[in-house]
């Protein structure tokens, strides 16, 4: 049997059938074409492409109008449609679901979108595709990411969410320099074209740098790169709908992808004209009731099914939201959310009010929202941890998290980013000591890599290490019992099943249950990083990487094959997000109206005109801490 068997459900033979496209299309109304922003729609499916030549031949239709602004989009394979089955054969099945349980070698059936049997011998008929010497698993899910920061990676890698009355850290933005931090460089700089207050800003470009075409290539590229991760659903708190045309290129971003996809309808910074907020109409209106008129835009306009790979989410908040028309009137963001069938995925990052505040407003039960972060939950002042309510030197209990968890609500934890940019103690221990299986997410490209197995293994080591220290005397002080430790099976249920939990998708994906959707990572083991292969689940968070990801399938759809994306010239996606950055760059270094439009050029690492991110030197340096020393080192 050929591992490199094409995965178009063909005769051995080499004759590929001809397929139809059977994804819905989504059309632009021409806002976005005003703009000059082209969209390349996927019309036809070309025929007789074998997948290593599939990957590596642009669609005709690309070739044929030679565009600049093309969105690189190749051949597409195509769905597997009604009656397309195939056989993932031989392979290590971890399906996450306790009643169908974990194989040293099975098979996986499945026929158009749906898994249809998981177990060994199968005897089914279908297109084979042979795994062995790979894990078949469930794909993995994320439950929050910026995507539109793509095109900022690792910007401010040395870098740190700033919050006021931090003693430690310096203003974030004097007359003297900017201090280079989340906040004032992504946020103010980057996003809003802004820093300062709106009325007497210290700098303003009187725009956001970010044309729509910009938030598209960004959220094209972190859906793509994050599939070759093996990363098959995620959710996108873009924070970049600056305008009606802004929220529909990073919809479509996430729609063209082929990847699944909860779009958590998030806010944006109005710059149309000072004090003036348009709905999609342009009808200026109280900036209270654009949620509401965007909610009911998008919701027709995209996200009128369930069925589908995209689907609506919303990152309004519990309180009431002033000004909504009725029969809106009253609504707080999440009422007003579920209105339109959103789930709701919010930030909440040292807010500990807010459970209680959901529950006395009425919001109970929580199992359609996921609070990210949760950082600094507890009752009382702790230093350590341990199971059960034991801290150091107070009890660690936490009403936010018992509120939380008695009510069904979910958590997502960005535990690699949350440590490196001081939200807080990641709060594994705290999540656990409660009940919950956090989800896993990236948070920022910013600052940290979207890479599950990254995520995986961060919260792997990091509840790890904190336990473990407590075995030692001279670490605990407080005498505490070391908690259970986590194992390497429950960080993978933490990508996978409370992804798909924590997405409002767990009926739909997230184990390899029959009846559920094929998305699915087939990962190779059979090479010389990880064989001997002694322990499976411990060689997923332990051992592997991205490098591993072999094959991805979506909704029964292949969609990367022996490492290579199906259906997209690649070198052409990449050349677009760096022109993206490059664009924005340049916007920054324009004009500016503020009040100090050199300001821009006196950051900490920036002395220069024109601003750019540090490159060969560390961003923020001695900006983490301004009151400690420089550390003087030998090797």
């Amino acid at each position: 049997m050929n591992k490199e068997a094409p995965p178009n459900g063909a005769a051995e033979s080499g004759q590929f059938p001809t397929e139809s496209h059977t994804e819905p299309s989504h059309h632009r109304e021409g806002e976005l074409t005003r703009r000059g922003f082209v969209r390349t729609g996927v019309a036809g499916i070309a025929a007789g492409l074998a997948g290593s030549e599939l990957a590596g031949t642009a669609w005709a239709g690309d070739r044929d109008r030679g565009h600049d602004d093309d969105r690189g989009h190749r051949h597409d394979p195509g769905h597997g449609g009604e009656g397309r089955r195939y056989v993932l054969k031989g392979g290590v099945v971890l399906s996450l679901d306790p009643k169908v349980g974990d194989f040293e070698e099975a098979d996986v059936l499945i026929e158009g979108r749906k898994i249809v049997a998981v177990g060994p011998n199968l005897g089914a008929s279908g297109h084979v595709i042979d795994c062995k010497g790979m894990i078949i698993m469930p794909g993995m899910i994320s439950t929050h990411n910026h995507q539109y920061e793509a095109i900022q990676r690792s910007i401010i890698a040395d870098g740190l969410i700033v919050f006021a009355g931090d003693a430690d850290q310096q203003q974030t933005s004097t007359v003297n320099a900017i201090y280079e931090a989340y906040g004032t460089v992504v946020q103010s700089i980057w996003t809003a074209g802004r820093i300062g207050p709106a009325a007497t800003p210290q700098w303003d470009l009187g725009r956001s740098p970010y044309d729509p075409e910009d938030c598209y290539n960004a959220e094209l590229i972190a859906c793509l790169s994050q599939i070759t991760q093996g990363i098959t659903c995620g959710t996108d708190t873009s924070q970049s709908s600056h305008t009606p045309e802004h929220t529909d290129a990073l919809v479509e971003g996430c729609i063209d992808s082929g990847r699944r996809t909860l779009f958590d309808y998030s806010n944006g910074v109005n710059r149309d004209v000072p004090g003036v907020y348009r709905v999609p109409y342009g009808v200026p209106t109280s900036p209270n009731e654009y949620p509401l008129r965007g909610l009911q835009r998008l919701s027709s306009k995209y996200f009128n099914s369930k069925d589908q790979l995209v689907t609506l989410g919303f990152a309004g908040g519990p309180t009431v939201i002033p000004d909504l028309p009725a029969p809106y009137t009253g609504l707080t963001g999440w009422a007003l959310g579920r209105e339109f069938g959103a789930f709701i995925n919010n930030h909440n990052v040292g807010n500990a009010a807010i459970p209680k505040l959901a529950l006395d407003a009425g919001l109970a039960p929580f199992d359609d929202v996921t609070l990210v972060h949760c950082v600094r939950w507890q009752d009382n002042p702790i230093a350590q941890i341990s199971h059960s309510h034991q801290g150091y030197p107070n009890p660690a209990t936490s009403a936010a998290w018992k509120i939380w968890a008695d009510n069904g609500g979910h958590v997502s934890i960005a535990g690699i980013l949350e440590a490196q940019m001081r939200h807080g103690m990641p709060p594994f221990q705290m999540a656990l000591n409660y009940g919950v299986l956090p989800s896993l997410s990236p948070d920022v490209d910013t600052n940290m890599t979207p890479d599950p197995f990254s995520l995986m293994r961060g919260a792997f080591v990091l509840q790890r290490g904190l336990a473990n220290d407590l075995t030692f005397p001279l670490s605990d002080p407080g005498s505490l019992p070391t908690p259970q430790l986590l194992t390497s099976q429950q960080c993978v249920e933490m990508m996978t099943v409370a992804g798909a939990a924590g997405s409002g998708l767990l009926k739909k994906v997230g184990t390899l249950t029959p009846g559920k959707e094929a998305d699915i990572v087939m990962l190779d083991y059979d090479n010389i990083n990880i064989q001997p292969m002694n322990n499976a689940y411990g060689s997923v968070v332990t051992m592997m990487d991205t490098r591993h990801v072999r094959h991805v399938m979506i909704a029964g759809k292949f969609v990367y094959w022996n490492g290579r994306l199906l259906g997209w010239d690649v070198d052409r996606i990449v050349r677009r997000a760096v022109r993206s950055r490059d664009r924005v760059l340049a916007r920054i270094n324009g004009p500016a109206v503020g009040s100090d439009p050199g300001i821009i050029h006196r950051s900490k690492n920036s002395f220069a005109h024109p601003y750019r991110p540090a490159f060969l030197t560390s961003c923020c340096y001695n900006g983490q801490n301004e009151s400690a020393p420089h550390y003087s080192l030998r090797p």
